[in-house]
């Protein structure tokens, strides 16, 4: 089974992105962050480098992957937030979303410092006679960039909560606007998931798009159930981020 994950920056590289599902159209699951869907609100930067965000973006990733089923996780105004994507040949058991870090951007006006709602997306899904739990998130970037923080530690806790449900093997994927050093990340990897990050000895997974120093962002943990067989960044440049393969047994 494959997995990836990737911050797929509102689509702003789509051009892209068609080709790269297709030389990846292996892959079981997709977890996707910065996904628009019926987008018709104006917020955050429309344009980066000549390049637009896709405001229909959620149909367009379905239509590039029609052996894929979706599911959408509103984070603002019922048309930004994530998606998990799951071969239509998987049972999907379950699937939700919790909240992990509350936003403010209906009240704080001030555009370097508010945010939106952080959450955790969750799918339950069939794998022939066995089940996983995937947890799909992306965690706040502000005020501290990617260091930690009172808010970040709450995140990483309340994340270790949602997971605590979930009595099956289980892979926690996305954008954690941390570095592989802080507390935050500490947390998850003493609970007894495994960083692929610091296992694999990944030095970035930011591409050429991303123009600042810190090269850290995404990461997978896998529960003790996963064996993985693989795992790699990929090189396609499809985003400002890199995206993450794993390629993993159920034990």
């Amino acid at each position: 089974m494959k997995l990836v994950t990737l911050n797929i920056w509102g689509g702003r590289a789509f051009s892209d992105l068609e080709a790269f599902f297709d030389t990846y159209k292996d892959v079981d699951i997709w977890c996707f962050q910065e996904v628009f869907h019926n987008h018709t609100l104006s917020f955050g930067n429309e344009e980066i480098e000549g390049l637009k965000r896709n405001h229909n973006l959620f149909a367009e990733i379905a239509a590039s992957l029609p052996d894929h089923r979706g599911v959408f996780t509103q984070c603002f105004e019922n048309t930004y937030g994530n998606a998990i994507f799951y071969r239509s040949s998987l049972s999907i058991l379950g699937h939700g979303e919790q909240l992990v870090a509350k936003g403010d951007m209906r009240t704080n006006l001030e555009k370097d410092s508010h945010d939106h709602d952080r959450k955790a997306q969750w799918a339950e899904i069939g794998i022939n006679d066995k089940e996983i739990a995937v947890i799909n998130t992306h965690l706040t970037h502000r005020p501290e960039g990617k260091q930690d923080s009172e808010k970040r530690i709450q995140q990483s806790n309340s994340l270790l909560y949602l997971l605590s449900f979930f009595e099956k093997p289980l892979i926690l994927a996305g954008d954690f606007n941390l570095l592989p050093n802080t507390e935050s990340i500490g947390l998850i990897e003493n609970a007894g998931y495994k960083n692929l990050i610091k296992e694999f000895n990944i030095e970035s997974t930011r591409t050429s798009y991303y123009k600042k120093p810190l090269r850290f962002a995404d990461y997978i943990f896998v529960s003790k159930e996963i064996e993985v067989n693989d795992f790699k960044v990929l090189p396609e440049e499809v985003s400002d981020h890199s995206a993450l393969l794993v390629d993993f047994d159920i034990k």
